[in-house]
């Protein structure tokens, strides 16, 4: 069994919609994730795409396997940090908005005896 495994950290995405969707693309096939991210063009799913691609590619690189024998082993979405942006109001207020990122990791598995 030979593992590659990606993260990406601080990505200025909501947790919550990308945890529905790596729930919903959790246990489907490669070339069926690929299919369902072609076809949306939100934020969140053009950013699984790209860690999705960028450790196929790293794979592929190392190890010259082919793709439809790589399997995902995990794919999980974590909390990150939170930057607040802070604007100066009159008589020394001020107003708060709050950017919330998010970390995606996802470990690719290639098992050798089939």
């Amino acid at each position: 069994m030979i593992e590659e495994k990606n993260r990406l950290i601080n990505v200025n995405c909501s947790f919550k919609k990308l945890k529905k969707i790596i729930n919903f693309l959790r246990y489907k096939n490669i070339f069926n994730i690929f299919k369902l991210l072609r076809r949306n063009k939100s934020k969140s799913f053009l950013l699984i795409k790209k860690i999705l691609i960028n450790n196929l590619k790293n794979f592929y690189s190392k190890y010259y396997f082919i793709y439809s024998n790589i399997n995902i082993k995990y794919i999980y979405v974590n909390k990150g940090k939170c930057y607040k942006k802070i604007f100066p109001r009159a008589k020394g207020k001020c107003d708060f908005i709050k950017r919330k990122m998010c970390n995606i990791y996802l470990c690719l598995v290639y098992f050798l005896n089939g």
